[in-house]
């Protein structure tokens, strides 16, 4: 029976949605207890930077996951 994924397509694919999930766990926090209080730690290197570049990547790879196809052995 032939698959529509290689085991290699599956293992990016769990790769891809851990980059995604990191990604999107990183982004949690950085809000005030208080309401009427500002907190400047929604705009770290965090949530700012780091966060997005990973859901990216983690995007790419799920892209890449789907449409590539890998030689047969």
């Amino acid at each position: 029976m032939d698959f529509a994924f290689t085991k290699k397509n599956y293992i990016l694919l769990i790769v891809g949605l851990a980059f995604i999930a990191s990604g999107l766990i990183l982004m949690i926090g950085g809000g005030s207890e208080d309401p009427a209080k500002f907190s400047d730690d929604i705009f770290d290197f965090q949530r700012l930077t780091l966060a997005p570049v990973l859901l990216a990547t983690g995007f790419i790879i799920e892209l890449i996951a789907v449409m590539y196809r890998f030689k047969s052995d």
